[in-house]
């Protein structure tokens, strides 16, 4: 081995150091360079040529007494100040640590390529997310100052209702009296055939009062809205089209304006187009002015929207609407007002429109991007622990840096440049990866909300995509940064960059798995509460068999059966050929089946049991049902027996309850027999019960069932009928066997919304499941990122401490000994992550609470197996790293030391 100590000698003189200082130096550059020498003969070179290349690289020239003078002595001063901007300014500063930064992370392939794929899969999983929270959540609906827009319902808790939609003399009676909103506007969904046109076409309508447009703000395309006047019965006859049905059905007809369509065989005249976007409420087809009566309190089915007056509040509204109430029920029923100052009684609930539009979907897409985001965070926690062993082992390559000028600033901000570098590319690569995850998120927001449009692209996500780069690459690489800036001279130079981590950076690895565990177990005990929620829901008896069961809706015009002895007659027509088709079992009409739209929920009085006149009448949900019904749809009659052709319009009026209503009224005892009466209380019709059917969920497992009642549609009317079609096997194809029946009954009749009963079911659990797969991928994967973080950090403290286990082997210590060792300190790391998991857990689950069903969000079982999961997870990564440290040979060591 050369000895280079006299070369250094006299390249040092002339410096005037301290002698002491001048021997350690010597030492120092002495073990430098003869770890070179020893790196130059691995590969390859001879002893001769080693010691060439090393005097004129490292001992030629007046480079090693320069940079030791900025070193050893204060720097003269300089217009530039060491590591400063340089000639070019702070541009050719920055400029020279990207191209720096870019070669320095070439010379890493393994690392870069494993950092791009880890931010790329967080940064665009992320920014997917964001855009889907930025199209339904932030971007507000497309209306006229959409923040005024109010919609609001009346309540009868003592009935069980929550909401309670409002009938015509109501409306008629805010809309000339509300100051609090003005205009106000009502509306409710409608059906309509359009025949004349080929074959008929049924069509999602609405009725709308003449005030709709123009509290929303919206303005047709081509014509105009309507008219006052035209919200008269008879004046109504006119209709305003969407712009996706004046395109798809009608041509984009410019002439289009005076036209008549044929809608549920009446002539009504087309007087408008909605301008592209716009179908609310739901994605509306076409509106039609909803005719009001005054006096009438039939219908108590029409939603109900305001635009608040400057200055106003909901609170004040909801107050308002109150105190209208009390008068408007004093006035009908010819009673005292309450004395002056006597508050009503809260009965009106207000909410924001735009908040109303995405109710259903804005817990599970803000607890998917906190989850989504905590994933991110556990990534740029290993991203840091990565960074921060590289930084180690360039400990040498920043002493260096340091004896040539660089200050620790500069060298901090030459580490931050390569972070920031790689998190941007990492982002670039993400927005690709983005453009497939907002194609499937956006089917499920468009999907869910009505006014929202397909997602894309735009301003506002590449701009967060660019904003998460520049924050991930500040969180995961201010750590490495710092400690890469703090330049130990003499120990880097001496060691030549292969010491262990010091203590310093053991704590800040430790720090980081702490928390990538934490983070973990948060998500784990989040996706376990709505995995045990689903499996209950999952579990719950519909109250009726969903398989192999076919469901389509026809809508009968009055105008072409005026009688409803022409719509039963039609309607038995319809069941026989539908029963007499090959693989059917069972067939059956209802006026509403279930998880199909549409409810008529009536007041319930029981003979012998009639409310006083101060107690509360409870409500019914009515289904008028054919014979054979229960049996298609597959809900067992507990008691008594079903329809039969003999429940005429002749026959004595008969109804069939279900489980709930014959429990509350008739505990312990049979319901058989029993009369009662549904809707009119001054001239009820009595109705003998003779069976009681299983309770079913009707649109929500997670809803408690109703009151039910069925009618034989023999004696009721019903215009609008669900067919329930039993099969053998899955009805594939059987709804074009029964289109062509129906048309051989009438060809007008359309055979619309079929589904199965199955999807029907499914489809109620969508974005429950939705929810759940993806928060469950984000835990596993959290889960999978930790145990690879503490599998990191364990590797890197055997690999540390590897003499000490040799030396403790050597002294007598069994493997097992070390092996526990080595899992201990894991062990401490998981308890510790565990112990502050389970802290953020307890805080964050109350945000589940909307999503679980029949789960307490601090479920002890969800807790205890999350703990559970993850401490397998994290001492299994630790266990290859424990094996290691085994294996360290006492020989080497007691040689070493």
């Amino acid at each position: 081995m050369p000895d280079w100590r006299a070369e250094i000698r006299q390249r040092l003189r002339g410096l005037g150091l301290d002698p002491l200082r001048e021997a350690a130096i010597v030492e120092e550059l002495a073990a430098a360079l003869d770890d070179q020498f020893e790196e130059l003969l691995a590969r390859g070179l001879s002893p001769a040529d080693a010691q060439e290349r090393i005097r004129a690289e490292q001992l030629s020239g007046h480079q090693l007494p320069a940079a030791l003078t900025q070193v050893e002595r204060p720097a003269s001063p300089s217009p530039v100040p060491p590591g400063g901007p340089g000639p070019g300014g702070p541009l050719a500063g920055w400029l020279s640590d990207l191209r720096y930064g870019a070669r320095s992370l070439r010379r890493s392939p393994g690392l870069t390529t494993v950092a791009l794929l880890t931010l790329a899969l967080g940064i665009g999983a992320t920014t997917a997310f964001f855009s889907m929270v930025n199209a339904v959540l932030l971007r507000p609906p497309p209306f006229e100052r959409p923040s005024e827009l109010v919609t609001f319902w009346g309540t009868a808790p003592e009935k069980g209702l929550p909401v309670v939609n409002y009938p015509d003399a109501l409306y008629d009676y805010y809309r000339h009296r509300l100051r609090a909103a003005d205009p106000i506007a009502m509306y409710t969904r409608a059906g309509f055939t359009l025949t004349g046109r080929g074959e008929a076409l049924r069509l999602d309508g609405a009725n709308v009062t003449v005030d709709f447009f123009r509290l929303l703000g919206v303005r047709p395309r081509l014509g105009r809205v309507f008219l006052p006047g035209e919200d008269r019965q008879g004046n109504n006859l006119v209709a305003v089209l969407s712009h996706g049905l004046w395109q798809a059905r009608l041509g984009s007809d410019p002439a289009i304006l005076g036209r008549t369509l044929m809608l549920n065989d009446i002539p009504t005249t087309v007087v408008g187009v909605m301008p592209p976007g716009f179908g609310f409420p739901g994605r509306t087809q076409l509106w039609i002015p909803l005719p009001i009566q005054a006096s009438s309190l039939n219908c108590w089915c029409y939603d109900a929207l305001g635009r608040l007056q400057p200055g106003r509040s909901r609170e004040d509204l909801a107050r308002e609407i109150d105190r209208l109430n009390v008068d408007f029920w004093a006035e009908r029923e010819r009673r005292p007002r309450p004395a002056p100052g006597e508050e009503p009684q809260p009965g009106t609930v207000v909410r924001p429109l735009a908040g109303e539009l995405v109710s259903e979907v804005r817990t599970p897409v803000l607890v998917l991007l906190g989850a989504v985001g905590m994933v991110l965070l556990i990534a740029c926690a290993n991203l840091a622990n990565l960074l921060l062993a590289r930084s180690a082992s360039r400990s040498r390559e920043m002493a260096v840096r340091a004896a040539l000028g660089a200050s620790p600033r500069r060298i901090a901000r030459q580490l931050l440049v390569e972070s920031l570098l790689l998190s941007l590319s990492g982002a670039a690569v993400g927005l690709v990866l983005a453009r497939g995850g907002i194609a499937l998120l956006s089917r499920m927001a468009v999907e869910r909300v009505s006014h929202l449009e397909p997602i894309g692209m735009d301003a506002a996500m590449l701009g967060f995509a660019a904003t998460l780069g520049i924050l991930t690459g500040l969180l995961f690489g201010f750590g490495p940064a710092l400690r890469g800036s703090r330049v130990d001279l003499t120990g880097s130079l001496k060691d030549g960059g292969r010491s262990g981590h010091a203590s310093a950076t053991r704590r800040l690895n430790d720090v980081f798995v702490v928390a990538q565990l934490a983070i973990s177990l948060v998500l784990l005990v989040g996706a376990g509460l709505l995995l045990r929620s689903f499996a209950n829901l999952t579990g719950i008896d519909p109250g009726f068999r969903p398989a192999n069961v076919l469901v389509g809706r026809i809508s009968i015009p009055r105008q072409i059966y005026p009688e409803m002895a022409q719509v039963r007659q039609m309607a038995g027509q319809l069941q026989q050929r539908v029963q007499a088709l090959p693989g059917v079992q069972s067939a059956g009409l209802s006026s509403t089946a279930p998880f199909s739209s549409n409810d008529n929920q009536q007041s319930l009085l029981v003979q012998g049991q009639e409310p006083g006149p101060d107690t509360p009448i409870p409500v019914a949900s009515i289904r008028r049902v054919t014979p054979g019904y229960f049996e298609a749809v597959g809900t067992p009659l507990l008691e008594g027996r079903d329809f039969t052709p003999a429940d005429g319009e002749s026959g004595e009026r008969v109804a069939i309850i279900d489980e709930s209503v014959a429990r509350r009224y008739w505990p312990g005892a049979t319901a058989l027999g029993r009369r009662i009466n549904t809707g009119a209380e001054d001239n009820p019709t009595w109705r003998t019960v003779i069976g009681v059917a299983a309770s079913i969920r009707h649109q929500s497992l997670s809803r408690a069932p109703d009151h039910y009642v069925y009618y034989p549609l023999a004696q009721d009317y019903a215009w609008t009928l669900d067919l329930v079609v039993r099969t053998e096997s899955a009805p594939f194809g059987l709804d074009r066997q029964i289109e062509s029946e129906l048309k051989a009954i009438d060809p007008n009749l359309p055979f619309y919304d079929v589904h199965t009963l199955e999807d029907a079911v499914s489809r109620s659990l969508s974005t429950r499941r939705f929810t759940n797969r993806l928060l469950l991928g984000f835990a596993l994967t959290a889960m999978l990122l930790a145990a690879i973080g503490i599998y990191g950090v364990m590797a890197r403290n055997v690999t540390a401490r590897i003499r000490e286990f040799g030396v403790r082997l050597a002294l007598g210590a069994r493997p097992a000994q070390i092996q526990e060792l080595v899992l201990r300190q894991a062990f401490r790391l998981v308890a510790l992550g565990a112990v502050l998991g389970i802290g953020g857990a307890l805080g964050a689950t109350r945000f589940l609470r909307a999503l679980l069903f029949e789960v307490n969000p601090v479920d002890p079982a969800s807790f205890i197996a999350a703990v559970l999961l993850l401490t397998a997870a994290a001492l299994a990564a630790s266990w290859l790293p424990a094996r290691r440290a085994t294996s360290a040979d006492p020989l080497d060591a007691l040689r070493t030391e």
